[in-house]
């Protein structure tokens, strides 16, 4: 993974909404009826507790509680040091990370932020307040893609002068031709590419959020598009000396064609990797491109890695268009409908990893990023709620338009044995194998614990 210079630009979370604080302030009292501990922390407590952790040193909880006020009355560096004692008695507990982690961002050091959360996932992917230190990675990588794209074509006179690092690969979006249905796709395909051909660990590898988020600052967002003037543009400023360039033709009939070619730094343009088949063989497609990708690249992969990468992800193409339209949602910051996306995919596929701890994510999400210091019991303890299995009460179908009949049809071979019925999460279904809703049935809502009576408070300060 390419690491250039960290910007020091200071994080500036955004402004919640009434109905969000409404929510969030929901949440807090589900959790509560939950039976979650999550008691508000306050700094006016931290003389007590100062007396308290002196009179028993060794006690992790009430570190991690000493150190959740102290981030609450905004001492960051005491808290760190204390979080870390903390974290060393109760290694599990998502506290310390959260602490350390937020620390981190408020500083503008998001990779700092990022190691914290990763190292922390990486033991613990699935302890209680997992979900929300995934929530947290992911808006910290998110910052420092923006923050590092502006840094990049700030410092563009610079970098032309530097060649890029002639190993290093970036993978745009790939272009999608045919049904608008899938044009998700384009980000799911690139970021399956990026996923198997990092686990070669041979080539330095652009992250998908990088290359993203420069390709917004140059309004090339949507389409991805570049021609090889405008690659090797960009490869200078991602600092990678080759860009992988797709497209994926899905016409309404006949076969699916998928390409991806390299463009060097230098505006060469390889032979492209060309692979065609039937719809419900898009995945495997994907896998036969990348085997050539990498022979592009001068790989010559060992059979282990061959099959490595063969059995990487999933093969179920309606987990992957659910998890590809998240993947769309959560780009546009739009998590609600992200987690229901991610979690369809989970229920159609539930050894899809990737698309469980990016529902978590998204699911925790809102939570993470608007509720106060105060609670961050509450964020260290919660945990999203398990997709429903596929199978159980069947919901209501609709009936497919002109636009989604092709690709119920298209799918329809690869989905009667998954039921393509969106029940909200929780909800059971039982399996209907001729019924199929269309695709384009927009996500089930995120459900949070049952709602019980409450009281909530709302502060809103006027600027």
């Amino acid at each position: 993974m390419i690491e250039p210079s960290r910007s020091r630009q200071r994080f500036q979370p955004p402004v919640p909404s009434i109905s969000s604080l409404v929510a969030v302030s929901g949440l807090v009292v589900s959790l509560a009826c939950a039976g979650v501990r999550q008691e508000p922390v306050s700094p006016a407590e931290i003389p007590a507790l100062e007396q308290r952790v002196s009179d028993d040193p060794n006690n992790g909880g009430l570190l991690l509680r000493y150190a959740s006020a102290l981030y609450a009355a905004g001492r960051c560096d005491s808290a760190r040091v204390v979080a870390r004692l903390g974290s060393a008695r109760r290694p599990a507990d998502a506290t310390a990370p959260l602490i350390v982690g937020q620390c981190s961002e408020q500083d503008g050091d998001f990779g700092q932020a990022l190691d914290v959360y990763r190292e922390y996932l990486e033991g613990h992917p699935d302890a209680p307040g997992a979900a929300t230190v995934r929530a947290r990675e992911m808006m910290a990588a998110r910052s420092r893609a923006t923050a590092r794209a502006r840094e990049a074509l700030e410092r563009e006179s610079q970098l032309a002068e530097q060649p890029p690092n002639p190993e290093a690969v970036a993978v745009l979006p790939l272009e999608i031709s045919g049904d608008s249905t899938y044009l998700p796709l384009g980000r799911g395909l690139a970021q399956m590419l990026i996923s198997d051909l990092s686990l070669l660990r041979r080539f330095p590898l652009v992250e998908r959020l990088e290359l993203d988020a420069l390709l917004g600052e140059l309004a090339l967002a949507q389409t991805g598009r570049v021609d090889t003037a405008t690659a090797a543009r960009v490869g200078y400023l991602v600092q990678a000396g080759r860009l992988v360039q797709g497209l994926a033709a899905i016409p309404p009939a006949g076969d699916v064609r998928l390409e991806a070619g390299v463009v060097l730094s230098s505006g060469e343009v390889l032979p492209p990797a060309v692979t065609t088949g039937s719809l419900p063989d898009l995945l495997r497609l994907e896998k036969a491109i990348v085997l050539i990708l990498a022979r592009r690249l001068g790989y010559q992969l060992s059979e282990a890695e061959r099959q490595l990468i063969l059995e990487h992800g999933t093969q179920n193409l309606v987990a992957f268009l659910a998890y590809s339209r998240g993947l769309l949602e959560e780009d546009r910051g739009n998590y609600e409908a992200a987690a229901g996306h991610y979690a369809q995919a989970a229920r159609e596929d539930p050894g899809f990893r990737e698309a469980r701890d990016r529902y978590q994510a998204a699911a925790a999400a809102p939570f993470a990023l608007q509720i106060s210091a105060t609670q961050l019991p509450a964020l260290a303890s919660y945990t999203a709620p398990e997709p429903a299995p596929a199978g159980g009460q069947v919901v209501p179908t609709t009936t497919p338009t002109a636009t989604t009949g092709a690709v119920a049809t298209g799918l329809g071979d690869l989905a009667s044995t998954h039921s393509e019925q969106i029940a909200p999460l929780g909800v059971q279904q039982t399996t209907q194998q001729a019924s199929i809703t269309p695709i384009s049935q927009p996500p089930p809502s995120t459900v949070i614990p049952p709602e019980m009576t409450g009281t909530i408070r709302i502060i809103i300060r006027i600027p």
